[in-house]
């Protein structure tokens, strides 16, 4: 009877290391930049495609078509408009960057054409990811485009209950700041209910412990900083010290560290980056 649970207990214990094998991939691609968007935007949707197109050649990538068919009555005559949609998903996930992005410009027939080269840890996916909804706001208003004092806060809604911690790198002097959960509470993710509004840092949120709203300020005539959302199912601690205390403000080597761990052991972890422009 033991030796009947212990193989049991080995066959489950290798379905598991196998489910979540991690391998290092790399990846390129080439993004045509389009006018709305900022050089610091298009630059991070070149480096989140690579990483897509590293985890697709590795994993593979589960396709969906949708069609719809509408009818259109104008002057006594039918007429019907059919749409096809199609869209691709990777089966796996970003661990973390094994070595830093490249990333180059060039020119295509006038056209801003972004290069960007990654290599990293991917895991396959066996899970459909959490469907998040991340707006950040600008006086209330949806926009990634703010200026010295303009008022920031954060809409978020998840399809699935869990948790979620904000942060926010500066990307000049590679600094993170925590931003959820608030300084002074004791570094837990904040919980959150599915299908829920919650309207972060700022004083409709019943859980923000300051004044005044938040604002975003700048020196220079223009700066990035990069929005980093992540959420998990599971209940866990932002430990950012070599003690494993929550520090609200840390180096984004330590960060990344952290966040390379929390993807390893939590399969349910997703993490969202949102770049924010400010200008002075």
């Amino acid at each position: 009877m033991n030796r009947y649970l212990l193989f049991i207990g080995i066959l489950l214990w290798a379905s598991l290391l196998k489910a979540q094998r991690i391998v290092n991939a790399c990846g390129e691609v080439d993004y045509a930049v389009p006018e709305t968007q900022t050089l610091a935007e298009a630059k991070q949707t070149a480096i989140t495609r690579a990483r897509l197109k590293a985890i697709a050649d590795e994993f593979g990538t589960i396709v969906s078509q949708t069609n719809t068919m509408a009818m259109h009555n104008k002057d006594g005559k039918t007429n019907s408009t059919f749409n096809s949609f199609s869209e691709n998903n990777v089966r796996g996930i970003w661990i973390s960057d094994t070595k830093e992005p490249e990333v180059s410009i060039k020119y295509n027939n006038d056209m801003m054409v972004i290069h960007a080269e990654v290599c990293g840890k991917v895991r396959e996916q066996k899970r459909e990811k959490v469907e998040l909804q991340i707006k950040p706001l600008n006086k209330g208003i949806e926009s990634t485009l703010f200026k010295n004092n303009d008022r920031f806060s954060l809409s978020f809604k998840s399809a699935a209950s869990g948790y979620v911690a904000v942060f926010i790198r500066d990307d000049d002097n590679d600094i993170v700041n925590v931003m959820i959960p608030y300084e002074e509470t004791d570094g837990n993710a904040r919980e959150v209910k599915s299908n829920k509004e919650y309207l972060f840092l700022c004083t409709q949120d019943p859980e923000y412990p300051y004044g005044e709203e938040t604002i975003l300020t700048t020196s220079k005539s223009i700066e990035n900083n990069t929005l980093i959302v992540v959420f998990s199912q599971k209940k866990f601690h932002i430990s950012l010290s070599n003690k494993g205390e929550f520090v609200p403000e840390v180096e984004n080597s330590k960060f990344q560290k952290w966040l390379h761990g929390l993807r390893v052991y939590d399969t349910t972890a997703q993490v969202e980056e949102i770049v924010l422009t400010i200008k002075k």
